[in-house]
């Protein structure tokens, strides 16, 4: 070999090294382990833990009796005339829930639904008009309202909430939730639905209904709770106790402000 070859060969060498040091220099050290802070975010959809899913609901249903009726102080309220437009107003809900109605007393609005509102001023404004026709509107709610969610719980396959839809079924949330596990109880579960303030609890026979033996079941109201107990609930003549026993299982704590109404 020629000392010219090799002395082309010794500088390619020695540049290719030099090269490689200065890139391994401005590389960081390779991390083979995890860092210790980084935070493991759940997958969407994953459902939450049974002790999550209970404080949830417990913690939607105290806000939802705590607050009942459509209206809080300092709401904005329109009250519309469609015959009198001159009595059209907008005012808001005072501290004590009273709104001031054109031609009328103050009117209490505490406890009431804006159609039942509606309903009231009607009635008080026929001796009074000659077309008693109002409509009641919310236009800023300093409260503002939860969002209608229906809760299953127990034995399915994804317990969780679920976004309330008008006409939903006890099937339609079962199916929703993924359908019952191998260990479900289909004949004890425990429906809970929020009524003027109360939790009424009764028990279905769900299985009976499948197999067509019982009645077609009605459409859920919103915010109502379904339970799926396990197989392992014992059975007891006392059915509110077993229903209080279900619902201690899945973690729902039904504080001072929750009234239980056994049908």
């Amino acid at each position: 070999m020629s000392d010219d070859l090799c002395s082309f060969t010794g500088s390619a060498f020695a540049a290719a090294a030099l090269a490689t040091l200065l890139l391994a220099g401005c590389a960081s050290p390779t991390q083979y382990q995890p860092q210790s802070n980084i935070a493991l975010v759940p997958q969407p959809g994953a459902a939450a833990p049974r002790a999550a899913l209970g404080d949830q609901v417990s913690d939607t249903l105290n806000q939802l009796l705590e607050r009942p009726g459509d209206f809080s102080p300092n709401d904005l309220v329109r009250i519309r005339f469609p015959y009198m437009p001159l009595l059209d107003s907008e005012q808001r809900v005072l501290v004590s829930g009273e709104i001031s109605p054109p031609l009328l007393k103050p009117l209490q609005t505490r406890g009431l639904t804006a159609t039942e509102l509606q309903e009231r001023l009607q009635s008080l404004y026929r001796p009074v008009l000659e077309r008693p026709a109002v409509s009641v509107q919310v236009l800023e709610y300093a409260r503002p309202p939860l969002p209608p969610e229906i809760f299953v719980m127990g034995e399915v396959a994804r317990p969780g909430a679920f976004a309330y839809r008008d006409g939903s079924s006890l099937f339609e949330a079962l199916a929703r939730a993924g359908g019952a596990s191998r260990d479900a109880d289909l004949s004890q579960v425990v429906l809970l639905t929020p009524v003027k303030g109360q939790l009424q609890a009764e028990m279905i026979d769900l299985r009976a209904v499948l197999d067509g033996s019982s009645a077609q079941l009605r459409e859920l109201r919103p915010f109502s709770v379904i339970i799926i107990p396990a197989t392992q609930v014992a059975r007891m003549a006392d059915r509110a106790r077993q229903i209080r026993q279900i619902i201690g299982f899945n973690g729902i704590n039904l504080g001072s402000n929750v009234t239980l109404v056994s049908p």
